[in-house]
């Protein structure tokens, strides 16, 4: 698929600037090409030559004039008043201008993508990464470690999706924004799979602080349980065919339930947390030799204080990295302290250019400096 070509009519040319800039400006750039008219009379002349395809954004005021003008371009509403549309059936699909650009555009895209209704496939072009944080036990700070990777790539100019595929995400107390479409998420993905890729446009949520997409489910524990193999890889392959995101964070819980197992399969790299104690050692021996081998398999020791007293080697793969302990974390009370720990957000992203980009550092840089 190229890129959708978007025609706006818009008596607000601050507006209309402001929209062609961001897009110009964005990851929406990759996807999507826009033209800006200030005239009816000159987006006539344009339907006249007949472009087979793309959007037509219009504002309210012309909306009537264009209302049953024929043409093959999908036509959509920039409302003052009217919320945006929630079904996808929607002749003329009307959107909320006051919300954010992103979260327009990413409307615009859904309901495009729905009326076109363009396979979902995988795509080898500015090709995503998949990275999962995996661990053997709980409380080992698998959460803390993916939420600020995505963060820190977020931050540095990368296109991130975070994903939580536990069965209840502490994440959704962390990130802002509406976290609650899981659910719809799971009926799709069951029910009428063919329309995943465009519906996870509408379904995702963003969290506009750190500037990341993201999923995470609430309280779909028997859903999340119900959620197989082939449904992960299906929502695997939708979020790749979206072509919008440099890597996919992907959060797992401590299991061998089967979609935790494919979304391990499916990665290209693998961060296996694990703690100085003996019983996180047994149970990672016990679960690496139920999964067998498994490529880009990273572990990564949390929760360092500078001293190490467990032998490691019988993993038959060195500690890769150290992250530090948080005494700040023991007991954590509000979600702003998730974010006030700077070494520690730093440190994954040292993590991150060490295990995924394969940058060469000093043996220092792989013991991440311990938290006094």
């Amino acid at each position: 698929m190229g890129k959708i070509q978007l025609y706006v009519l818009d008596n607000d040319l601050d507006y209309s600037e402001r929209l062609a800039a961001f897009i110009r400006t964005s990851e929406y750039a990759e996807n999507i090409q826009v033209r800006l008219f200030s005239t009816l009379e000159l987006l006539l002349q344009l339907l006249e030559s007949s472009p087979s395809e793309g959007v037509l954004l219009l504002s309210e005021t012309y909306f009537p004039e264009l209302m049953n003008h024929r043409s093959t371009l999908c036509k959509m509403v920039l409302s003052e008043t009217i919320a945006n549309s929630r079904e996808m059936e929607t002749k003329i699909p009307f959107l909320y201008r006051f919300q954010s650009l992103h979260q327009l555009l990413s409307r615009l895209q859904a309901f495009y993508l729905e009326k076109h209704q363009y396979p979902v496939f995988p795509t080898t072009e500015n090709r995503t990464q998949i990275i999962s944080v995996y661990s053997s036990v709980g409380n080992s700070g698998k959460s803390m470690t993916a939420i600020h990777m995505a963060k820190q790539l977020s931050f540095r100019g990368k296109r991130v999706f975070y994903l939580s595929l536990e069965s209840v995400s502490s994440a959704s107390l962390w990130l802002e924004g509406d976290s609650g479409r899981f659910s719809q998420l799971l009926y799709y993905l069951k029910r009428s799979p063919d329309l995943l890729g465009p519906k996870l446009q509408l379904l995702k949520s963003q969290d506009l602080k750190l500037r990341l997409d993201y999923l995470t489910p609430n309280d779909q524990i028997r859903e999340m349980q119900e959620m197989n193999g082939e449904n992960v890889r299906l929502l695997m392959e939708s979020l790749l065919s979206l072509q919008m995101y440099d890597y996919i964070i992907v959060d797992l819980e401590a299991s061998v339930h089967p979609r935790i197992v494919k979304s391990l399969e499916l990665s290209d790299h693998i961060i296996w947390i694990v703690l100085d104690d003996l019983n996180d050692l047994y149970k990672t021996q016990a679960m690496r030799k139920q999964m067998g081998s498994m490529q880009k398999v990273h572990f990564v020791l949390n929760k360092y204080t500078g001293k190490q007293a467990n032998d490691f080697s019988t993993l038959n793969n060195e500690i890769a990295y150290k992250l530090p302990y948080i005494p700040e974390w023991k007991i954590v009370s509000s979600s702003d302290q998730i974010w006030q720990s700077l070494l520690f957000s730093e440190q994954t992203y040292d993590l991150f250019k060490l295990l995924i980009q394969g940058k060469d550092y000093p043996s220092a840089f792989t013991e991440g400096a311990a938290a006094s």
